[in-house]
């Protein structure tokens, strides 16, 4: 889900470089490993309910992973643009073009397996398609420093909950059912590029990702790329304003659930208890007419209160694990090279899970824990192999010569 495929050299201190096969650069580990903790953490909400069989309180998956992984791949993806692009160090302007050309190839196989996988019956929010369309939005920024992006990633969270509930409420209002018939209510799949209207209504506005909202996430990833990530004194400083932001926002959302009777105003049959955990799972997305959305800590929701707290744990989780990636390499090998072939594994088990829902699939009896705990021990030990063997995942590696075929070698600099 990430084209990067080399890592910016700059400093020689902290966090945790290599170089794999056939790069000329080397590649950071800690962003792999969170990459790997995104993985293990989404696949957690898609096997394991977020609110227990009674709808009362959020379960552990429900108060840890829901919505936070999401944001982080989407957070990394940035990095990961901005890393092949140079990272501390601005393209010229022909290598940039070389990027551009890569990255739109590798963009575009992105989507179309993002569609493909659209039609599998995993139970899964599919969020390839969105990340493919993203990548091609970010191209005209790979040259921008880091206080360009930084100044449009600021500028995307202010502004991108008010102008995403502006839209959604004028379309509301002009549009008959605006909210069930100009939505899919499935991940995009390759029979809706027969439905162009609503495909991209659902993309940009309607669907799970909302494009109004998710690139905010993207320029912050491409914005802290152009910082020296390879140096301990800036993953700290990641870690420390992520935690502050990811700690103050957690406070906010919770305070705005506890205190006001916005649970019960919006709760349905089941009582504002259940509307309570629905709230604070996702499970929920409230009425957005009402200005206490915008404190709503609601996963997905694109509240400014959700898009403020994902990017403080994002930032958190990557600046501990840039700073880990040195002392703790080989144990968290696993955790590294899974992280490393994050479509091939996303892919995966989006088929496994197909399997295990299926009325007559070979997995179906697992239990939801046991299911979980087997892909985690699956994702960890391709993680351990691929790290051992010093090789791309099969996906990774077809995107990156199909990308290098279309764009030829990598110029000078």
């Amino acid at each position: 889900m990430n084209p990067e495929s080399t890592a910016a050299s700059a400093s020689r201190r902290g966090s945790g470089r290599r170089r794999p096969a056939g790069s000329g650069r080397p590649r950071l580990r800690g962003v792999d490993a969170a990459r790997g903790l995104a993985l293990v953490g989404m696949m957690s909400v898609h096997i394991i309910d977020t609110v227990d069989p009674a709808g009362q309180t959020p379960t552990w998956a429900g108060w840890l992973f829901t919505g936070r992984p999401s944001a982080l791949f989407a957070l990394l993806a940035g990095v990961g643009l901005v890393l092949l692009a140079g990272g501390p160090r601005r393209p010229t302007t022909t290598a940039a073009g070389w990027v551009r050309s890569v990255v739109a190839v590798r963009a575009g196989l992105i989507l179309l397996i993002g569609l493909a996988c659209g039609s599998l019956d995993a139970g899964v929010a599919v969020i390839l398609v969105h990340y493919g369309v993203l990548f091609l939005l970010a191209l005209p920024f790979v040259r921008m420093g880091a206080k360009a992006l930084g100044a449009i990633a600021i500028g995307w969270v202010v502004l991108g909950p008010v102008v995403y509930r502006a839209v959604y409420l004028g379309l509301s209002g002009e549009l008959a059912e605006f909210a069930t018939s100009w939505r899919l209510w499935h991940s995009p799949g390759l029979a809706d590029l027969a439905r162009p209207e609503l495909l991209a209504m659902d993309l940009a506005v309607t669907g799970y990702y909302p494009l109004l909202i998710w690139p905010a996430y993207f320029f912050t990833g491409m914005a802290i790329a152009r910082l020296d990530l390879s140096r301990r004194s800036v993953a700290a400083a990641l870690a420390g304003v992520g935690a502050i932001l990811a700690a103050a926002t957690y406070l906010i959302g919770r305070l705005t659930v506890a205190t006001t009777s916005i649970a019960a105003d919006v709760a349905g049959p089941s009582g504002p208890d259940a509307a309570r955990a629905e709230l604070l799972t996702g499970t929920l997305l409230p009425i957005l007419e009402d200005p206490r959305w915008f404190l709503l800590p609601t996963p997905h929701s694109g509240s400014t209160v959700d898009l403020l707290h994902t990017i403080g744990c994002a930032l958190l989780v990557l600046g501990l694990c840039l700073l880990a990636a040195s002392a703790l390499r080989w144990p968290l090998a696993p955790l590294i090279g899974a992280g490393a072939m994050p479509l091939t594994l996303y892919v995966g088990h989006l088929v496994v899970l197909q399997d295990w829902r299926a009325e007559d699939g070979l997995l179906t009896e697992a239990s939801p824990e046991a299911m979980y705990l087997w892909l985690v021990v699956a994702v960890l030990a391709a993680g351990l192999v691929k790290e051992l063997l010093r090789r791309r995942g099969p996906l990774e590696a077809a995107i990156r010569a199909a990308g290098i075929a279309a764009a030829g070698k990598r110029p000078v600099e």
